[in-house]
């Protein structure tokens, strides 16, 4: 590849050298370098009032970290399965999007040097890393979760957390890498290659994602376990990488970028999906539910009684009518897709339910008898995202804005809906 790789100091961020001097002018990032500075500063506060949970409430601060570790996590995964899934498919309509999504591909590295704190606070988060469930003669030793000890084990658990961040930035890399040298140079077998790239990533990213929910999620509640958990994250991912992508384009928009090039037929299309994946995740919501009512074993049904009572029972209403009912209710006409101030406002409105849903899963394990949200949850939330949206729209800021030598562009520029 003819491109030049970034300076040690600025890898883990972007490992490319800018391209955009090379980008033709309709498609050159044009907005100052408040687009990420902002964010950056936004995520420095969040993580300074994250370290003082950290002093005063470690266990809170743990809890409070993963849910913003894993919202960002979330969006990161979601912009990879759509990347792999656009190449695959051949898809020509979303391609003046899809730098979007790709400039989040980058993100695995830096997330996983994010997610130390994490490993740091295993003993407060994991229930199953104390010894004493296991031994026997011991009075505080658990049947249920010594039965699985040889999956939820320390050394065995952090093999995996680092074999999953590996899978994830090889197959980013390549896209991403890729991507951005078709950039320089219209190479005809660059499609190709990246086509072989998401036939095998595909599998290997679906495969460690599930594994990747049951390890960070749904471990917190070791007696619990739910075989369509995976798909129920997967949904949550999807559905957040089409509200960034939607939104991010239409921010751009009002800057100057991309006129002509991001139409309200492919806002229409974004907000196809976007309705789509919030019908799905009711859809794969409302099945583990079922099932697990349906079977009715004690070591199950746990998950959704500590989510219906203490309080918690308030945030499952909210979450069945703000993450389904009224979105639903919103996005189900064509019109509020081709609204770009009704789909931004929905746009925001699903990822702060993507950040509540990943509350809603957590938090309930730390306050068992009384529902709660944090100052250090909003904090973590705040701090953890704007690094994350920073170092984001600072690749976007160093590359062309949509892969300009691709060979369907013209196509999805002139795509409309029919």
């Amino acid at each position: 590849m003819g491109i030049k790789r970034s300076n040690p100091l600025v890898w883990l961020v972007d490992p490319l050298a800018p391209t955009s001097a090379d980008a033709k002018e309709a498609y050159r990032f044009s907005w100052s370098q408040m687009a990420w500075l902002v964010p950056l500063a936004i995520g420095i506060a969040g993580l300074a009032v994250s370290a003082v949970g950290w002093a005063t409430d470690p266990k809170q601060f743990y809890f409070s970290y993963l849910v913003g570790w894993v919202f960002c996590l979330s969006l990161a995964l979601g912009g990879l399965f759509f990347v792999l899934i656009q190449h695959l498919t051949k898809a020509r309509w979303s391609v003046v999007v899809r730098r979007i999504p790709e400039a989040l591909l980058w993100s695995f590295p830096m997330l996983a040097i994010l997610g130390i704190p994490v490993i740091l606070g295993m003993h407060d988060l994991y229930h199953w890393t104390h010894a004493e469930l296991f031994d026997p003669t011991n009075p505080a030793y658990d049947k249920v979760i010594a039965g699985k000890e040889p999956y939820l084990n320390t050394p065995f658990f952090l093999g995996r957390l680092a074999f999953y961040f590996i899978v994830w930035s090889i197959v980013s890399y390549k896209l991403y890498t890729r991507s951005i040298a078709q950039d320089q140079d219209a190479d005809p077998s660059i499609p190709a290659k990246q086509r072989f790239t998401a036939a095998w990533g595909l599998a290997l990213t679906a495969i460690t994602v599930a594994f990747g929910s049951f390890d960070i999620l749904m471990s917190l509640d070791p007696h619990w376990f739910s075989t369509i958990f995976g798909i129920y994250f997967f949904a949550g991912a999807f559905m957040s990488i089409m509200a960034v992508t939607a939104f991010t384009a239409m921010m751009l928009q009002r800057k100057g970028m991309l006129k002509g090039v991001v139409t309200v037929e492919h806002y229409q299309d974004l907000g196809k999906f976007l309705f789509g994946f919030v019908v799905f995740w009711a859809y794969i919501a409302f099945s583990q539910y079922m099932l697990i009512w349906y079977a009715n074993l004690p070591e199950e049904t746990l998950f959704f009684r500590h989510r219906l009572e203490h309080g918690w029972e308030y945030h499952s209403a909210a979450l069945l009518l703000m993450h389904f009912i009224l979105p639903f209710m919103i996005l189900i006409g064509r019109w509020a897709k081709r609204s770009l101030p009704i789909l931004g406002f929905m746009c925001i409105w699903l990822l702060v339910m993507q950040w509540f849903d990943l509350h809603w899963i957590a938090m309930p394990i730390l306050h068992d008898h009384h529902a709660m949200i944090s100052l250090y949850d909003v904090a973590a939330w705040f701090g953890l995202t704007g690094v994350f949206v920073a170092a984001f729209m600072y690749r976007l800021s160093r590359h062309a804005l949509v892969p300009q030598n691709d060979p369907n562009l013209g196509a999805s520029i002139a795509f409309k809906n029919s």
